[in-house]
């Protein structure tokens, strides 16, 4: 997936567990990235909807969207922490199992308020840990 430097967002985390079907718990989520610099607060107890159709259309003729939510958010230098964070979805665990070491790439272009502001799903792709070049323009 390719995105411009500016429209970067990426969700990292230090731990994951599978404790139900569908269901990944991502402990010491963040959000990270350029689009930080420009995007408005984000709400406690809300929601993003990740649709990773793209980069699984090969595997599973299907959509795959996936709800991330959390409870809390703490904004302390240039992060924000996700309390409570859990990624929901249909093929969470039969797809691409998340590991602790793994990070999605999420891209913001074209969600800006004044443009288009009821656009709720984020094109988003799992990167895995190997090679990965933080904030690498794509």
């Amino acid at each position: 997936m390719r995105v411009l430097t500016k429209y970067r967002l990426e969700l990292r985390w230090d731990k994951v567990s599978y404790p139900e079907e569908d269901v990944a718990v991502i402990k010491g989520a963040y959000f990270c990235g350029p689009v930080l610099q420009e995007a408005a607060k984000i709400n406690e107890n809300d929601q993003l909807i990740l649709d990773m159709t793209p980069q699984h259309l090969v595997f599973i003729p299907d959509y795959y969207q996936a709800v991330l939510k959390w409870k809390g958010v703490e904004y302390l230098d240039d992060k924000i922490f996700l309390k409570g964070a859990t990624i929901k979805g249909k093929y969470v665990n039969s797809v691409a199992t998340l590991r602790d070491t793994d990070w999605v790439l999420i891209d913001c272009t074209e969600h800006e308020v004044k443009s288009h502001p009821f656009h709720i799903a984020y094109w988003a792709e799992v990167h895995k840990a190997e090679g990965s070049d933080k904030f690498k323009e794509e």
